[in-house]
C-alpha cells in the first residue's frame, strides 16, 4: 500500500479521505495518536509537527489537508483544474475557506456542543456564526447560474471548500438566505466519497 493517510476520524483528515475515495485510491489510515492524543513515532516521522492530516505517499509526506487534497488531485489527473487560471481560482477558493470560513464555523461548533473548553452556549453560537453572513453571501454570488466553482462539473476546489462548509451543516447552519450555497453543498456532501469518508 503505497498511501498512508495519518489522522483520527472525522477530524480535517476526513477532506483527504473524501478526495482518496474520489480518486478511488487504496490506503491504509492510521489514527496517528494514542488516547492521550500523543503522536505516534510514525507520524511523528512524517511529519514533525505532529499534526493531522498527514500522508505518506510511497515516501513523499505531505500535510495540511488543502495541499494534500491539490496534490492528490494534480498527481491523479482527476478533479484538477484544466487551466491555469483555474488552478489559481481553486488555490482561491481553498485559500479563502481556511481564512474567511473555518476559523467562523470552529466557533460556532465550539459553543455549539460546548467543547474545546467552552460552554454550550447556543446565543454564543449564534452570535458567532453572524460575521459569517458576508462570506456565506460572496459563495452565494460566485454560484450564481452554475452548478461548481469552477463551472458545470465538480473538482476538488468544490471539495475543498465543502468540506469546509460541512461544518455549517454540524452547527446547526441552514443557509436559507443562501438558495445557490444550500443546493450545491447538497450536491457536494450527497456524493458517494463524501459519505464515505463520513463513515456513512
Amino acid at each position: 500500500m503505497s498511501l498512508k493517510i495519518y489522522g483520527p476520524p472525522q477530524t480535517r483528515v476526513t477532506r483527504t479521505l473524501w478526495m482518496a475515495h474520489e480518486l478511488e485510491l487504496e490506503f491504509d489510515s492510521d489514527p496517528g495518536f494514542d488516547e492521550n492524543r500523543t503522536p505516534s513515532a510514525e507520524l511523528l516521522a512524517a511529519n514533525a509537527m505532529g499534526q493531522s492530516p498527514t500522508i505518506d505517499d510511497d515516501g513523499f509526506a505531505l500535510a495540511e489537508s488543502m495541499a494534500i487534497n491539490l496534490y492528490l488531485a494534480r498527481k491523479h489527473g482527476q478533479l484538477a483544474p484544466a487551466t491555469l487560471e483555474d488552478e489559481a481560482r481553486t488555490w482561491r477558493w481553498s485559500f479563502w475557506a481556511m481564512t474567511a470560513v473555518e476559523p467562523g464555523l470552529l466557533d460556532v461548533l465550539k459553543h455549539k456542543f460546548g467543547v474545546m473548553g467552552y460552554e454550550q452556549d447556543d446565543d454564543a453560537a449564534k452570535a458567532a456564526a453572524e460575521p459569517l453572513e458576508r462570506p456565506f453571501n460572496v459563495l452565494e454570488q460566485a454560484l450564481e447560474g452554475r452548478d461548481y466553482l469552477l463551472g458545470d462539473a465538480f473538482t476538488v476546489a468544490d471539495l475543498n471548500v465543502a468540506s469546509v462548509m460541512a461544518w455549517g451543516t454540524m452547527g446547526g447552519l441552514d443557509f436559507a438566505a443562501q438558495p445557490n450555497v444550500a443546493a450545491w453543498l447538497g450536491r457536494c456532501l450527497g456524493r458517494d466519497a463524501a459519505r464515505r469518508a463520513h463513515g456513512q
